[in-house]
């Protein structure tokens, strides 16, 4: 299934005409820009790495309880053996959600691999080797922000929940169905019963 991570085309490329330099350089870590042309990152081997703000991501400070949270982001642009440029990395984030057993607030720790071959075309992206999944971009600039928060939003579980061992709502059920057994048990046990029918006697 192709990436559809947001793309930008821009007359004048900022991250560019800046730093049209740095593409000289291979595997280079900078502050993370807020958009790249990922056909040229590639080729010139960049690497992005850094902490991105949840403040620039606005669909994630929709879910998230927590706005002041960061994105730790490790993001490496190449070209492989076969000629295919690529980007492979990693995105981690602590989002704090909702718990929809408890409704108290959770964190949920994201921890997600991203290893993207970057196309122009859905014919590329159906040509593409089995480990990349693709990203099409016609020649625009990636936003890297989006890009992250898509990432993101993907790994998050649709329906929130703590784990039983830690849920206020879970333990109170275990507790009542305990509570409920020791009774059952008690009342079937043969000294119960007879204590019961020296009790009428």
């Amino acid at each position: 299934m192709p990436i559809y991570w947001k793309t930008w085309n821009f007359a004048d490329d900022p991250f560019d005409s800046l730093s049209r330099k740095l593409y000289d350089f291979a595997l280079m870590s900078i502050h993370v820009p807020d958009f790249v042309n990922p056909i040229r990152a590639a080729e010139g081997g960049l690497s992005i790495s850094g902490q991105l703000a949840f403040t620039r991501m606005k669909r994630l400070l929709e879910v998230a309880g927590n706005p002041e949270g960061v994105a730790e982001i490790a993001l490496d642009f190449a070209i492989d053996g076969q000629g295919i440029p690529y980007a492979r990395g990693q995105v981690r984030a602590d989002v704090v959600l909702l718990c929809q057993r408890c409704l108290e607030p959770m964190t949920f720790h994201v921890d997600t691999q991203v290893c993207v071959g970057i196309v122009a075309s859905e014919e590329e992206a159906a040509r593409l080797p089995e480990q990349y999944d693709p990203l099409i971009t016609r020649g625009e600039q990636l936003l890297i922000a989006e890009a992250v928060e898509d990432e993101i939003l993907l790994a998050l579980p649709p329906i929130p929940r703590h784990d039983p061992a830690e849920c206020a709502v879970s333990k109170n059920v275990e507790e009542r169905q305990s509570g409920g057994e020791e009774a059952d048990a008690a009342s079937r046990s043969p000294f119960a019963v007879l204590a019961q029918l020296k009790g009428k006697h």
